[in-house]
């Protein structure tokens, strides 16, 4: 079932690449790609079987999230972040999920997880008031997945929690015009005094064993992957595939060339940027065969029944930020020694230069903080960062 999916992603992927500048400059992912991603099975990959989605294989869906980024970085990254935000809530409580899917099992859901809004603990549930940033797709979403922090009667931190809210419960603040990523629509949600049920949530600290309550309803080993790696492999495959698709497009259009009239020279016969072409493909390559190894691991551990290890959490988070640092390396080589063509807007190459430097703005993707916490688990330092 995953091969029909990313062989029907396959036939949109031209439409997807032509939509790819309009959607920039409307800042905005066209709603007949959704359209065509939902009917193509995307937003299924990973909704429970029992609700009718194909709870795919990790790999199976991060090939489709590369794909889809090397056609049009927004709308890779926006793909990602559903499919995962889906993921998520196959840990939530069974009458969450069914709240959700049990309605409608094509349902979006977006997300901003970042604890910036004011939570209240009332009968029954949770009253939220404030602003959330950067939540991606949010234009597109049934639902929205906000990040809150529970406090002790003392004002101490309890809890860091995830709310499930209808997206209609939610204002949407139209300020993402952004460098890069513009289509992603990534807006800021305001919630005035919105009501969430107590069922509706889900404390953060199982989803980073891979245990949640969700898991009795979804036994399978998808639903027993630690959420940050999960989320780590997701930015990886899209920062790769937009990569893949600048080199891809760079390519295409040198071959096209007759030569260099300025030198004479044929195509070709410039060794520097062969050269410089050889090394970018060369990371690219490199980043996404330890990405693979290090979701192949991370699934025969969970299969295995017992918990992934800390030592690998580590490493998965390691190999994305090394991933994401490389395929920006390898974007910015193509773009310094392509000529005056890639700086016009609307150029493959510089769309994708432009996105993946604003991937390196994300959370996520901290090399040196990330780094240091790997370096630390290696020296049997005591760290146990929140995201690993």
């Amino acid at each position: 079932m995953s091969d029909q999916v990313r062989d029907a992603v396959a036939a949109i992927l031209p439409d997807l690449r032509d939509r790819a500048n309009q959607a920039d400059r409307d800042r905005a992912i066209p709603r007949a790609s959704i359209e065509e991603l939902t009917a193509a099975g995307v937003f299924g990959m990973f909704v429970p079987s029992r609700y009718g989605g194909t709870e795919s294989d990790v790999l199976a869906f991060l090939e489709v999230v590369r794909d889809v980024s090397a056609a049009c970085g927004s709308t890779g990254w926006l793909v990602g972040w559903f499919g995962v935000h889906a993921w998520h809530l196959g840990l939530f409580p069974v009458r969450a999920q069914e709240d959700v899917w049990g309605e409608d099992r094509d349902a979006l859901l977006a997300a901003a997880y970042a604890a910036t809004g004011h939570v209240v603990e009332v009968e029954d549930g949770y009253r939220l008031q404030g602003r959330w940033g950067w939540a991606t797709g949010c234009e597109h979403a049934d639902w929205v997945l906000l990040g809150g922090l529970l406090t002790a009667h003392d004002g101490s931190p309890a809890d860091l929690v995830t709310f499930l809210v209808p997206a209609g419960d939610l204002r949407i603040e139209r300020n993402w015009d952004t460098v890069g990523l513009r289509a992603t629509g990534s807006h800021d949600l305001i919630a005035d005094d919105v009501f969430v049920p107590a069922h509706r949530t889900l404390s953060f600290a199982p989803c980073l064993e891979g245990w949640a309550p969700g898991t009795e309803a979804n036994p399978g080993v998808l639903y027993r992957l630690p959420l940050p790696s999960m989320f780590a492999a997701v930015v990886a495959a899209s920062v790769i595939g937009m990569a893949e698709g600048a080199y891809a497009s760079l390519v295409g259009w040198l071959r096209t060339r007759l030569g260099m009239s300025w030198s004479g020279l044929s195509l070709g016969s410039d060794d520097f940027s062969n050269a410089r072409l050889a090394a970018a493909s060369a990371d690219v390559d490199a980043s996404w065969l330890q990405l693979v190894r290090d979701v192949r691991e991370i699934v025969n551990c969970a299969g295995d029944s017992g918990p992934v290890p800390l030592s690998l959490r580590r490493r998965i988070r390691r190999d994305q930020v090394v991933a994401t640092q490389r395929a920006a390396a390898a974007v910015d080589q193509l773009f310094e020694h392509s000529g005056g063509e890639v700086v016009r807007l609307g150029n493959p190459v510089e769309q994708a230069w432009r996105n993946i430097h604003t991937t390196q703005a994300h959370a996520l993707n901290d090399l040196d903080r990330t780094l240091a916490m790997y370096g630390a688990g290696e020296l049997a330092v005591d760290a146990h960062p929140p995201m690993v």
